[in-house]
Order: structure tokens, then sequence, then C-alpha cells
């Protein structure tokens, strides 16, 4: 399957964290229709070195679009636009990305790898 490189482009002018700028950027590509229902998209280390970001930038970037609904990702597989995709909300990807402390989701502190 290709690889669809997204075309994104970062400010330091815009007052945006870079997270926040790659997340909705990707997230307007995917409702536009530039970036079609499942296309791959780099991975977060190789989308990473494009923009010249950490890879915490990108892996919360994917995360908060996961966490919406809009991409999943497949480990040994790649990440993938979902075919049908809704709003991006930053309260309800706030809730979805949230840790959760439950008994199982994480070791013994309550945290999670991610």
């Amino acid at each position: 399957m290709t690889e669809h490189t997204p075309s994104l482009t970062l400010s330091d002018a815009s007052g945006e964290p870079y997270y926040k700028q790659v997340r909705d950027q990707l997230a307007r590509q995917i409702r536009g229709g530039e970036l079609p229902g499942g296309a791959r998209l780099p991975s977060v280390r190789r989308l990473a070195v494009q923009l010249r970001v950490s890879v915490i930038t990108t892996r919360r970037a994917y995360s908060d679009l996961e966490a919406a609904g809009l991409i999943r990702s497949h480990q040994g597989k790649g990440t993938f636009v979902c075919d049908e995709v809704g709003p991006l909300d930053d309260a309800a990807v706030a809730e979805r990305s949230r840790p959760s402390h439950r008994r199982g989701d994480g070791d013994a502190r309550g945290e999670r790898d991610g």
C-alpha cells in the first residue's frame, strides 16, 4: 500500500503547539478528502523527521486523531485514515486521551505506556 505524505506547514508565529498544528491540519485534510479513507500515513518517527519536530509531538497528534476516530494504528502495519470520520472535538479528544487508572491499565503507579 502506498504511503500518503500529507502537506503540513508548522508556524512558530501561530501560538499553537506543534502537535495541535499537525493534528488540526491532518484532520482538515482527512475531512476534506485529501487523505482518503484507508490511506496509509507516515510513521510517527518518519513524520517527525520530515517536520523536524520531536517524535513526542507527532505521537501526540496521532494519539488525538486516533481518539477522535479519524485514524487507526496497527502495530507492525502502520497508521491509516479511518473510512468513516466525524468532527474533531477537543473536549472529546481530551476525555478519550485521559489515562485510566483502573486495575490492569498500567503499572503499579497507574502510569500507561504510550
